[in-house]
C-alpha cells in the first residue's frame, strides 16, 4: 500500500505548469508540524508535492502560502539526468484527494497582511507565466538543503 495523508502550510504559493499535451500540473511544498524538540523549539518537516489537472486548477486559484491544506496522495520517486552528467532524485507527494482547511476569513487575513507589507513581495501566480514541461522528470526542484530542519534525536 502507497498512502501519504499530510496537514499542514503552504511554505509558498502553488508553481503551475502546463505538460505539451496541455495537462497542468501545480507543484508545491507544504510544512508539517513534527513536535517540538527538547529546546520546545517546533520541529518541522518539509514534503515536496504535486498536483494534476482538476486539483492543480483548485491550487491555482484557491491555495495561496500560508494556507492550511489536508492532502491524501502516494508516494512518487522520480530520476533525471542532471547537466553535470550526474543523476538527480526525488520523492514526491502525488496528491490525489485536498481539503482546504484555512477559512476564507484567515486567507483575506493572510492576503492583506502580504500586501500591507512592501518589503514582502506579492506572489500571487500570473495565468500568461504559466510554464510548459515535457514530462514529470522536469519537475522543479526543491532545494530541501535551504530549509532549516531540527532533528528530534
Amino acid at each position: 500500500m502507497n498512502k501519504v495523508t499530510l496537514i499542514g502550510r503552504l511554505t509558498k504559493d502553488p508553481e503551475i505548469k502546463l505538460t505539451q499535451s496541455g495537462k497542468k500540473i501545480a507543484s508545491f511544498s507544504i510544512a508539517v508540524d513534527d513536535g517540538k524538540d527538547q529546546n520546545g523549539q517546533k520541529i518541522s518537516q518539509y514534503f515536496n508535492c504535486s498536483a494534476w489537472e482538476q486539483l492543480a486548477e483548485l491550487f491555482e486559484q484557491y491555495i495561496k502560502k500560508g494556507h492550511r491544506v489536508a492532502v491524501i496522495g502516494k508516494l512518487q520517486n522520480r530520476s533525471w539526468d542532471k547537466p553535470d552528467g550526474t543523476k538527480g532524485y526525488a520523492t514526491d507527494i502525488l496528491i490525489r484527494e485536498m481539503e482546504m482547511l484555512t477559512s476564507r476569513a484567515e486567507a483575506e487575513s493572510l492576503s492583506a497582511s502580504e500586501s500591507s507589507n512592501p518589503s514582502i513581495p506579492s506572489s500571487k501566480p500570473n495565468k500568461r507565466e504559466t510554464q510548459t514541461v515535457k514530462s514529470e522528470s522536469e519537475l522543479p526542484e526543491i532545494d530541501v538543503d535551504s530549509i532549516s530542519v531540527q532533528m528530534p534525536f
